[in-house]
């Protein structure tokens, strides 16, 4: 009974040490996770803040960005608009200085310019045409224009008078004058040039004139161009 009794203490010494052991063992794991989860938590905000930091640097650099490229596109936008006034300026200059000065331009009438521009309906163009008179001693022209629309090898020919009946295709004048209309093509139409013929009548100042020129419309159409193109003809 003795020998039980002591074999039993030995037994729950022996467990209690086991559990001891086990506890500390188990305690010491614990500091070592609760470590590590500090360590973490450090980690983790300390990448926070970095994080913020960077966000606000690449805010602050976009903006920037932002700021600059909208500066660069103002500019653009006025450096266009002020060499589109001076462009506009430089041919006005050009203009009116052929009419107080007509030897600096072709003798006798002349068409110095033929625009198109887009109107506001879809498929309606509005033109103008731009006659002038470049000799000394000029006298008053009279005469019409006649615009033609033409497929390149001329089976297809469509007068402006068909397609705009209220235009006055008239002229009358001394130093330079300005027409101007409309017109809507069909669809079905294959226009290539567009032929501009200005005649004057024969007066007692001077003989009649005939004048005709050539505009690429298939390159204004097809190329998105911004102004017709003047072609050669035979008699140039």
């Amino acid at each position: 009974m003795k020998q039980l009794k002591i074999s039993f203490l030995k037994w729950l010494l022996i467990s209690l040490i086991c559990i001891y052991f086990g506890f500390m063992v188990g305690k010491f794991k614990q500091d070592i996770l609760q470590h590590k989860v500090q360590s973490l938590a450090l980690d983790v905000e300390s990448l926070t803040l970095e994080n913020t930091q960077l966000t606000e640097r690449l805010n602050l650099i976009q903006a920037d960005y932002n700021s600059e490229k909208q500066v660069h596109s103002v500019l653009e936008k006025e450096n266009l608009t002020l060499n589109n006034a001076l462009d506009a300026s430089n041919n006005k200059l050009y203009f009116y200085e052929q009419v107080v000065a007509p030897e600096l331009s072709k003798a006798g009438l002349n068409i110095y310019s033929f625009d198109v521009t887009a109107g506001e309906e879809q498929g309606t163009w509005l033109f103008e045409v731009v006659l002038m008179q470049g000799q000394k001693g000029r006298h008053e022209l009279n005469g019409k224009v006649e615009i033609t629309f033409a497929s390149a090898d001329g089976d297809q020919k469509i007068s402006l008078k068909d397609l705009n009946t209220n235009f006055d295709s008239a002229f009358k004048f001394k130093y330079f004058q300005h027409l101007k209309g409309s017109f809507t093509l069909p669809e079905q139409a294959t226009v290539e040039q567009i032929f501009v013929v200005a005649e004057a009548k024969a007066s007692k100042w001077s003989r009649s004139q005939r004048i005709e020129k050539v505009y690429d419309w298939k390159n204004f159409i097809e190329d998105g161009a911004t102004s017709l193109e003047e072609l050669a003809t035979q008699s140039e």
